[in-house]
């Protein structure tokens, strides 16, 4: 029997907060109608909202800054938009152990402890919406766990940051330098005040590693992801990205070769033959490559309240169907029992059947005849999280950028190492230039092991001309 009403408790009253309660408020009566029932918005926990204009939010909703209220008060959808580890996952935690609906956005939380909520998901018969938590308004999550199923995944790739692709932009269409830009992008609100979490390419890594998990069924830790930021780019590195038709984007790519998973967050060169290049501001894209499909890309808003809410109130609506028992709650891609990953030559190596190092997994359930949530039958593989990260067996043609105090005999050192590690030059660029104590040049080198390329550069670095580290970043030409 279809409940009267569905009861929907949030915690968080910033920016997406605010708009998915606008968007409860605005498209009520459509809502209704399309799943059956009412909803309401009951209880908001907010540690600030006393200090917040709340006057436009309907009367019949409660308030409250105490987490503890907010966990005991009853309600069927649990909507977590606060952020951060603490109180955050206490919320997922408890209303998926409540068996309730949990719909989040946190990022954060879902690339360090998305198996444990899945198999909390499994335990309790609850259901986990976290469409929001990757890419905004683009539905990629729910693109992977069910549209694309049918084909085997083999590679993604996507600008999974707004903040750095404006800043990356504007410095290509203005030749600004990147401190000046960063400034451009924190007055406009694009950038935090603190923006480490995004330029450092973390916030790419979480968001890379819950894509993995759901096109793989095998993910790294974040943390232990290879990950490099965009500071070190300078409007110098975007001239020569134009001379190369390409274009300088921050990616997260994952790619599948045989039964192993690369992972790796860095800036590349993208060439202007590949759709991805053209992906400027503060937009965001993932490409998704099968076998049987080809390449498909997914662009959209990334950030900002009105696309975030937008994912956040489908999952509301979805937990509200699965509610009354009239949609599955999807646990693919995971089939089978399989063994944690293990590193072999630098990749994640695919699991075997048969008990896993920590213990059988418990199979899910699809359709519990006792209350009508139906799920897919699928065990949680793990993240695997080695001590240090192997040496990566990727191969790109690379861009390598030096500032020098010129003098002779330069080009003849680098060639010379470039040439003990076989690394074959494709080019040489020197343009132009004022300032001979701080001159760029620029090599580009055939395809490379990247583990190859990042020794060499090591040891290029410490050769005496340099006047800063020298650069090398992917190309992605294909």
């Amino acid at each position: 029997m279809a409940d009267r009403e569905i009861r929907v408790a949030l915690a968080g009253l910033g920016t997406v907060g605010a708009a998915v309660i606008r968007l409860l408020q605005e498209e009520e009566t459509r809502y209704r109608e399309e799943i059956g029932v009412p909803l309401r918005l009951t209880l908001i926990l907010d540690r600030s909202y006393q200090r917040k204009d709340i006057s436009w939010i309907g009367p019949a909703v409660r308030f409250t800054d105490s987490v503890e209220e907010f966990l005991e008060t009853p309600a069927d959808i649990v909507v977590e938009l606060l952020g951060g580890a603490d109180p955050a996952d206490r919320i997922i935690t408890t209303g998926l152990q409540q068996c309730k609906a949990v719909v989040t956005a946190n990022k954060l939380l879902l690339a360090k402890s998305i198996r444990r909520y899945f198999q909390l998901a499994l335990e309790h018969q609850s259901y986990l919406g976290f469409e929001a938590a990757v890419a905004g308004g683009i539905p990629i999550l729910r693109v992977l766990r069910r549209a694309l199923f049918a084909d085997r995944i083999i590679r993604l790739r996507g600008i999974l940051n707004g903040t750095c692709n404006f800043i990356l932009s504007e410095m290509a269409d203005s030749g600004r330098d990147f401190q000046d830009v960063l400034g451009q992008a924190q007055a406009l609100g694009y950038a935090e005040a603190d923006p480490g979490l995004d330029i450092s390419g973390r916030d790419t890594a979480d968001k890379l590693a819950i894509l993995s998990w759901l096109a793989f069924g095998k993910s790294l830790a974040s943390e232990h992801i290879p990950t490099l930021g965009i500071s070190m780019i300078s409007p110098v590195d975007l001239i020569y990205a134009r001379r190369l038709d390409c274009a300088i984007r921050l990616l997260g790519v994952a790619e599948r070769t045989g039964d192993a998973v690369s992972l790796r967050v860095s800036p590349f060169f993208v060439s202007q033959r590949l759709p991805l290049s053209a992906v400027s501001g503060v937009l965001n894209a993932v490409e998704v490559v099968g076998p049987r499909l080809g390449s498909t890309v997914f662009s959209g808003r990334g950030a900002g309240g009105d696309p975030t809410a937008v994912s956040v109130v489908a999952d509301i609506l979805n937990a509200a169907l699965w509610r009354q028992g009239q949609a599955p709650f999807y646990l693919q891609p995971f089939f089978h029992r399989r063994e944690p990953p293990v590193w072999e030559n630098g990749r994640m190596g695919e699991w075997e059947s048969g008990k896993t190092r920590m213990g059988e997994w418990e199979s899910g359930r699809v359709g519990d005849e006792t209350n009508q949530l139906p799920f897919a039958h699928s065990p949680i593989p793990p993240f695997s999280s080695p001590p240090t990260p192997p040496l990566s067996q990727e191969v790109y043609p690379f861009y390598t950028r030096f500032f020098v105090k010129d003098r002779p005999g330069i080009i003849a050192a680098v060639a010379s190492n470039l040439a003990r590690h076989e690394i074959n030059i494709n080019s040489v660029w020197q343009e132009p230039w004022s300032d001979h104590a701080n001159l760029p040049f620029v090599m580009t080198v055939e395809p490379t092991l990247f583990s190859t390329m990042q020794t060499a550069i090591v040891e290029l670095s410490q050769l005496d001309f340099n006047r800063v580290p020298p650069l090398a970043l992917p190309i992605l030409d294909r």
